[in-house]
């Protein structure tokens, strides 16, 4: 559509929608959070999470990549897209790429359970989840979660149970490996990752 066919007031709010980062599509407002991912103290990649708010639908995208050298080049690009209605997960959408290989991870709600269709390195999951479920870890870097609440995994599509260890902090098992969340007034400011090569840690970036 060529801006000929635009009224001056249309343009106008369309122009202010955009600089403002309220999407005109839904009129959705999006909020970002922005990390480094740091090894053995050195920052090997950067992460952008971004949750979208249109109404009762809540949108998370969480984007990372990765380089590093470990007897060999490592790179690892990761996007995952998940989508709450009403609160609940409705559908998750996990893609990693990588030069251990390409891996991708689907999680929906189909009326009174969600299908599963996990994939990662050495690893594959299609057992449905009985259940209706209302977190991830994507939500967890926007919200504080509390003791006790239950989670999906949505890279591996299994169930988690959040424990709080001490105030502000959290643990949950992702599929044998222990994963902790540190919040300050709220927000979260870092997550240190357990991994089979080598634990890292995701802090929250002050510009």
């Amino acid at each position: 559509m060529s801006l000929k066919r635009y009224k001056p007031t249309s343009f106008l709010i369309v122009l202010i929608s955009l600089l403002i980062g309220i999407s005109v599509n839904g009129f959705g407002q999006t909020k970002t959070n922005t990390y480094d991912i740091v090894l053995a103290g050195f920052t090997i990649g950067t992460m952008q999470a971004d949750k979208t708010t249109s109404g009762k639908v809540e949108d998370y995208q969480i984007h990372s990549k990765v380089e590093f050298w470990f007897f060999g080049k490592i790179h690892v690009e990761f996007l995952q897209n998940v989508n709450f209605q009403n609160g609940q997960l409705m559908k998750a959408t996990t893609k990693s790429d990588s030069n251990r290989g390409n891996f991708v991870t689907t999680i929906n709600w189909n009326k009174d359970h969600y299908d599963i269709d996990a994939n990662s390195y050495k690893f594959h999951n299609e057992s449905p989840i009985n259940q209706a479920v209302y977190g991830t870890p994507a939500k967890l870097y926007f919200h504080e979660p509390k003791d006790g609440d239950i989670l999906i995994s949505e890279n591996f599509g299994m169930i988690t149970e959040v424990r709080e260890i001490e105030k502000g902090v959290y643990e949950i098992d992702v599929n044998g490996n222990m994963n902790r969340f540190y919040y300050e007034g709220g927000v979260l400011e870092k997550v240190v990752l357990e991994n089979n090569i080598k634990n890292y840690s995701i802090k929250r970036r002050v510009d």
